[in-house]
């Protein structure tokens, strides 16, 4: 009889919140950062434009927490220099089709191949990806590419003061705590050392397998989604860039936490969406704000139902959502789990078994 134990764990697993340490200061800096953009936004009567510079807070919103100055403004400006090229680049391609589905396969192949340098650069190439497909959609709007790459930068300038204006206040008020304060050593580029391994992996297998497994999955995706009807379908290819992993084995259980998180926002997005006034959305998108940073680290699954209203509410920027909008949503976001599990998964899981 088959062991139900890793069921059991699975199950345990998409319900239980990992104890984690909580910086109160960062989920407050969180909430504002996306927060602030859509009230001033709703307040002068540019709610579509808010949303856009929202997008840009979010972009930055995991960078710049660690280490000393020039570690954090490198971090951020890394990061937001690479956020801005794939937004605009996205936007310009965007309304060309076919043509905008290449170039996400495209992007996604190459920050695949070099995330595989470092820690950073991975994460900074997962946002590459993410940010490409979302700066396509946003190409297929009534805005130009420009407008778009103005309202971002916005966002993102709000996004890092707040970030490095937090750091700042917090050295002045407790100078005696300092060293405290700076946290651990903040991110650095050693290419000298990394670069050298990183090009050595890449006469390997494994420096290869998973661009290989992403750019597969990716242009699955894009071809799936010119066979599906409606304006949303790039959310699938959004699905398969947060589902198929760098860590091989990772990609089953994030496959079902993403599935099942979405499912749960679309439900509970749904019923709050539809009955919020303007000003009860600019609250929802602060809280949410707020709370993802604790959320993706402590449970997944809840961090999948946050964003999935989140990122609705910024992509339709200020028209109405509609039920089967994000029906739509749930149904492309499975979509996206099944292509990440057959296409990044199953058949590499398989040959790598018989190979073993």
């Amino acid at each position: 009889m088959r062991d139900p134990t890793p069921v059991k764990d699975h199950a345990a697993r998409l319900v239980r919140f990992q104890r984690i340490e909580i910086d109160a200061t960062r989920l407050v800096l969180s909430g504002i950062a996306l927060a602030l953009p859509v009230a001033v936004g709703a307040a002068t009567g540019h709610l579509s434009e808010g949303l856009t510079a929202v997008l840009g807070a979010l972009l930055v919103s995991s960078a710049g927490h660690d280490g000393g100055w020039k570690a954090r403004g490198a971090d951020l400006g890394a990061t937001a220099a690479v956020g801005a090229l794939v937004v605009w680049l996205g936007a310009v391609l965007g309304a060309q089709g076919g043509v905008a589905g290449v170039w996400i396969v495209a992007v996604a192949c190459a920050a695949a191949l070099l995330g595989g340098i470092g820690t950073l650069e991975a994460r900074i190439a997962a946002i590459a990806t993410v940010f490409t497909v979302i700066g396509a959609h946003l190409g297929t709007g009534p805005d130009s590419p420009g407008h778009i790459l103005l309202y971002v930068l916005l966002g993102m300038a709000t996004a890092a003061a707040l970030t490095l204006g937090t750091h700042a206040l917090g050295r002045a008020l407790s100078p005696l705590r300092r060293r405290e304060l700076e946290g651990p050593p903040g991110p650095e580029w050693p290419f000298r050392r990394d670069v050298p391994k990183w090009r050595a992996e890449l006469h390997t297998w494994h420096g290869w397998q998973y661009a290989v497994r992403l750019t597969a999955s990716m242009a699955v995706a894009e071809v799936v989604a010119q066979f599906r009807p409606g304006a949303h379908s790039y959310w699938i290819a959004l699905t398969v860039s947060l589902v198929v992993l760098r860590d091989e084995a990772a990609a089953p259980m994030r496959a079902l936490e993403r599935g099942l998180g979405t499912t749960i926002g679309v439900l509970v997005g749904g019923g709050l969406i539809g009955v919020l006034p303007t000003w009860g959305i600019v609250a929802l998108i602060g809280v949410i704000g707020a709370v993802r940073p604790y959320l993706k680290l402590a449970n997944y699954t809840a961090y999948a139902a946050v964003m999935t209203p989140l990122i609705t509410m910024l992509n339709e920027l200020g028209n109405d959502i509609s039920w089967a909008v994000l029906r739509e949503r749930a149904l492309d976001t499975l979509i996206g789990c099944a292509i990440g599990l057959c296409v990044g998964y199953l058949p590499w899981r398989m040959w790598s078994s018989r190979q073993g």
